[in-house]
């Protein structure tokens, strides 16, 4: 085997090393993400959530708030120095 052989053998073998490096570290990222996705649910805990409650809270509506537009023009400054 010559030394072109031997250094194109090792090469191939670094490639396919680096692959399944990154292949492996897709998984690994793709299972994490998966686990600490914020988008699935997790069993709420009655007592924390239960537990401060706010009489203020009680007391409002839905009547309290409004989305409408504010009647007043905004503040808008144009001049850039």
């Amino acid at each position: 085997m010559s030394r072109i052989e031997a250094a194109k053998r090792r090469a191939g073998g670094a490639k396919r090393a680096l692959a399944v490096l990154a292949a492996a570290g897709l998984i690994v990222t793709g299972l994490l993400a998966r686990a600490t996705n914020p988008g699935h649910a997790a069993a709420a805990t009655p007592a924390a959530s239960s537990s401060v409650q706010s009489s203020e809270s009680d007391s409002q509506s839905s009547d309290d708030f409004s989305i409408a537009p504010s009647s007043s023009q905004p503040q808008v400054q144009t001049h850039v120095s």
